[in-house]
C-alpha cells in the first residue's frame, strides 16, 4: 500500500545526501539558517541527523515534528523561497533523481497546494496512547525490521520496494494509517481513488469510508508562523549532518504515502 515510487525517492535523496556537490551544501545551510525555514523546525531536522549511527532516529523525528506542528504553518512565500533555493543551488542533486527542475514554478505551486495537506498528517496524534502518528507508524516498521537508522534506512526502503520485506497490516491499516489516507482523499479525491479497491482489498471498506476514526486528533498549530526563530545552531553545525538531517523529511512524509 505505501507508494513505492515515493520510498524510492525519499531513498535515493536519502543516499544523494551523502555525496552531494559543496554548491548544494551551502545552499542547504543557507536555507536552515534562514527566517524562511523557521516554520519547518530546521534544528529540529538538524538533531535527527546527528542521531548515532546506531540508535534509531524515531526518537529524534519525534521531537522534530513536536515542535514543527507547534509553529505556525509555511507561508506561500516562504515556501516559495525555501524551494527556489534549494531547487536553485541543488539542481544536480535533484536531476539525478529524476527531477527536472526547468519548471520550478508548476513544482512550487504543487509543493503549496501539497503542504497543507502533509502538515496535517505529519501532526496527526494517537491520543490512544499519546503519541504522534509518524512516530507511532515508525515504531510499527521498525518493530518488523528492525532499528531504523539513518545507515540502514536505505536497505530497508530497498527490502520494501522489492517486495522481500513488508510493512506489517497493523501498520497498513491502523487508525493513524486510516485518517491519513482519510485526509488524502479528501484534499486529493482524483489521486487517492485509483488506489481505492487495494486498499479495501487490505483494510476492508470501512478503511475508505470518508470518517476519521476515533481516537485520532490533529495537532497542528494554525498560529502564524513566528521568522524571528532560533536558526543559529543549524548553521554552525556540519554541511554533512545538515545535508542527511534536510531528506529525513521526505523519508517521514514517505511513511504515509500510502496511496499510488
Amino acid at each position: 500500500m505505501l507508494s513505492k515510487s515515493v520510498f524510492l525517492l525519499a531513498g535515493a535523496g536519502f543516499a544523494a545526501a551523502q555525496s552531494i556537490s559543496s554548491q548544494c551544501s551551502s545552499t542547504l545551510v543557507s536555507v536552515a539558517g534562514s527566517p524562511d525555514s523557521s516554520c519547518l523546525n530546521p534544528n529540529g531536522i538538524v538533531q535527527i541527523a546527528l542521531t548515532s549511527s546506531n540508535s534509531s532516529v524515531i526518537p529524534a523525528v519525534d521531537s522534530w515534528l513536536t515542535g514543527l506542528c507547534a509553529l505556525g504553518p509555511c507561508s506561500n512565500s516562504s515556501l516559495d523561497a525555501v524551494f527556489t533555493n534549494i531547487t536553485s543551488g541543488c539542481s544536480s542533486e535533484l536531476a539525478s533523481l529524476g527531477l527536472n527542475t526547468n519548471g520550478s514554478t508548476n513544482l512550487t505551486l504543487y509543493l503549496e497546494e501539497a503542504y497543507p495537506t502533509l502538515r496535517q498528517v505529519w501532526c496527526l496524534k494517537d491520543t490512544s496512547v499519546n503519541e504522534l502518528c509518524v512516530t507511532e507508524e515508525l515504531t510499527g516498521v521498525q518493530n518488523t525490521t528492525g532499528t531504523l537508522t539513518i545507515n540502514n534506512f536505505i536497505t530497508v526502503v530497498g527490502e520494501i520496494i522489492s517486495g522481500s520485506s513488508s510493512i506489517p497490516q497493523s501498520v497498513a491499516c491502523s487508525n493513524c494509517s486510516k485518517a491519513a489516507y482519510t485526509i488524502a482523499d479528501s484534499n486529493f479525491p482524483a489521486l487517492v481513488s485509483n488506489s481505492t479497491s487495494t486498499v479495501q482489498s487490505t483494510c476492508g471498506s470501512s478503511f475508505t469510508d470518508g470518517q476519521m476514526p476515533s481516537g485520532i486528533e490533529e495537532t497542528a498549530s494554525n498560529s502564524s508562523s513566528s521568522s524571528s526563530g532560533s536558526t543559529g545552531g543549524a548553521v554552525s553545525l556540519s554541511v554533512n549532518s545538515l545535508s542527511m538531517g534536510v531528506t529525513m523529511l521526505v523519508v517521514v512524509s514517505s511513511i504515509f504515502a500510502i496511496f499510488a
